[in-house]
């Protein structure tokens, strides 16, 4: 399975619309701050950002093969990690900070995507490519101009 995952776009598509050319994958996700409706970041599934508007919901949460995955905003707390894995989550991903980040820690995963618009760890903007199966779980930052 492969995930493609994005974060703060704030209200450019242009560079969505960049990554969709680029990536085909299976399931499509965004960690917040897109500033536009669900239609325009399609296919693309948002959780809700402090500037986002529209009727996003607070998380998203798939089924992967390895575990669910659960995307929010905000940074997690330690007791929403622990929550989250009763549920049997085993990815975590958050945007907000506009900084890449990718960890395995046991056996979970904590990964923000980076910022595709607005960058503070790169000049060049960020996302997140998943590859997963029953067995294992490898990703990479990609950038884009």
């Amino acid at each position: 399975m492969k995930i493609v995952i994005v974060s703060d776009t704030h209200q450019n598509t242009s560079l969505i619309e960049k990554v969709l050319l680029i990536e085909k994958a299976d399931l499509y996700l965004h960690a917040g701050d897109s500033g536009v409706s669900q239609t325009e970041i399609y296919p693309f599934i948002s959780a809700k950002g402090n500037c986002d508007y529209y009727p996003f919901n607070t998380y998203v949460s798939e089924y992967t093969p390895i575990g669910k995955i659960v995307v929010k905003h905000h940074p997690f707390s330690l007791s929403e990690i622990d929550g989250f894995i009763k549920q049997g989550y085993k990815i975590f991903v958050f945007g907000h900070t506009h900084k890449k980040l990718g960890e395995q820690i046991g056996q979970y995963y904590l990964f923000n995507p980076g910022s595709l618009f607005l960058p503070r760890d790169s000049d060049k903007g960020s996302y997140l490519v998943l590859n997963i199966d029953e067995n294992k779980l490898e990703y990479e930052f990609k950038f884009i101009d």
